[in-house]
Formats: structure tokens, sequence, C-alpha cells
């Protein structure tokens, strides 16, 4: 890993992303760039006098965040000051980076808001979504697997971006197919029966999935829905990050993110980073 972006704005929140991509930077001995985008404000009807002015406010708040890092940190920051679609600009800036960094809501830190996901979804870059103020690098680690290649490169990236944690590869069993099994004849009983079943299947299933990395992490297998379940484990454990992996694609706009990524992003308790996964978009 040789380059970070971490993308501020003017929110209380800048802070906290900034210092998370400082301590991923310093933990990989990567450079930093804090990235400020400016929304386009020609509907507005601002006169140059007052552009300006902001355009000040936006550089000094960044520099200033700047000079905090620097108090703390040897490793090079710069900064980028770009006019545009924020989502898009971070994307952009992506292609040249090996992580981006981005926050959640500044109405509501809890939350994943639009740019957050529109950068998860778009970015060609792997991308971390900070929600907790960091205290330390990443020591409990969740990757959540469902024997995807994607989730393969997730656990990969994991191992990569926090080498020192404890990570444990978390495999959610659906449960949306279990009504089809009642409603093909079996009675209770026999779906609960078969859902053992498929759990212990499942168990033999990660472990044969994992074992390169054998040594390296733990497994779990856990009955419900991704999105609902990752929530208890990150509790249970303190996990303080969940890593699920998301397709790419050659175009920007046609880059994927999946239903289990869309879920956790939006509900770990947690940050949540996404690994990215080339791929070659081909139309129909």
């Amino acid at each position: 890993m040789r380059r970070v972006v971490a993308a501020v704005d003017l929110s209380g929140l800048q802070r906290r992303v900034a210092d998370r991509a400082r301590l991923i930077a310093e933990e990989h001995d990567a450079s930093l760039t804090l990235l400020h985008a400016v929304p386009p404000l020609n509907d507005v009807f601002f006169d140059q006098s007052e552009l300006k002015a902001m355009h000040s406010l936006r550089r000094e708040s960044t520099e200033r965040l700047s000079d905090w890092l620097k108090d703390r940190t040897d490793i090079p920051i710069d900064i980028s000051i770009q006019v545009g679609p924020p989502a898009r600009i971070v994307a952009r800036e992506a292609r040249k980076a090996d992580l981006v960094v981005v926050g959640t809501s500044s109405l509501d830190p809890a939350s994943v808001g639009p740019m957050t996901r529109r950068v998860a979804r778009k970015s060609r870059a792997h991308v971390v979504a900070v929600r907790r103020q960091p205290r330390a690098p990443y020591r409990r680690v969740l990757v959540g697997v469902d024997f995807s290649q994607e989730s393969r490169r997730a656990i990969e990236f994991a191992v990569e971006l926090a080498p020192e944690a404890d990570l444990t590869a978390v495999y959610s069993l659906p449960v949306r197919f279990d009504s089809m099994l009642t409603g093909a004849g079996l009675d209770d009983g026999e779906v609960v029966a078969s859902r053992r079943r498929r759990l212990v299947d499942a168990e033999e299933a990660l472990e044969e999935f994992v074992d390169q990395w054998a040594g390296r992490l733990r497994t779990l297998v856990i009955d419900g829905p991704p999105g609902e379940t990752i929530q208890e484990i990150v509790r249970r454990r303190s996990a303080d990050l969940v890593v699920v992996g998301a397709r790419g694609a050659s175009a920007d706009a046609m880059v994927l993110l999946g239903t289990v990524a869309e879920a956790v992003l939006g509900t770990a308790p947690c940050d949540v980073a996404v690994a990215r996964v080339g791929g070659a978009f081909r139309r129909p």
C-alpha cells in the first residue's frame, strides 16, 4: 500500500476520517492525501467574492487539518482541493490510490450517507468507511464470507490492511429459502433438521475455504441474514472493522457493491472496509 486518500469535508467528522487514514498510512509506510471536494455552486447564484471567500474557508480548514496530522506523524501528507460532484471526485482520485477513507453521514454519524455509498459503489480502490473515533490500528476484524471470489479477496485485503489484527471469517447462513421447504411439503421438524445439517456443512466448507490462511484467522458460522447477524457479532466480539468484498467493472457507472456488502455497509456498528475485486464488464 503506497498511497492513502482521505476524503474530508467541513463537518465535525473530518478529524476521525483523517486520523484513521493516518493510522493506516503509518502502518503501511504510505503517503496520505487529504482530498476535499467542493460541490458546484452555480445553481445558488453566489457572486465571485462569495465563492472566493468560501473557497478560502475550505482551504484554510483543510490546511489546519493537515497541520494537526503533521504534529502526530512523520508520513508525507499533501492536500488536494477539487471542484465537482464529491462522489465523482473521490472515485476519480481513487484510481491513483490503494485505499480511500471516507466518513459516514455528517447529519447522523451512525448512518452511511449517499456520498459514501456512491464512493463504495464507484471506487476502483479499496474503501474504508469510518464510523468510530480511531484510537489505535485495527485490532479485531471480521471478514464477511459467502464463498465467492469477492469474499476471498476480502480476506486477502483484511490480512494486508490489518496485519497485526485478530481476524475472523464469518459466514451467515441465509433464512430466505426456508419458507420454500415448507411450501414443498416439509414439516417444521424437517426444516429445522435441514438447517442444522446445512450449518454443519457450512462450517466444513468455511474451514476448507480459508485453508490457505490456516493459523492466521478463525472461522465462525452464524444463523441468519448477514446484515443482522454481523451487527450481533460486532457487538459480541467488540470488533472495530468489518471487511466485505465487492465486484469491480471496467466502467465507473457499472461498479457493483452487492446485496451483502450493501447490508453490512449500512448496518455494521463499526468501521466497514469494502475490498474491490477487479473485473471486466461486457455488454450483452
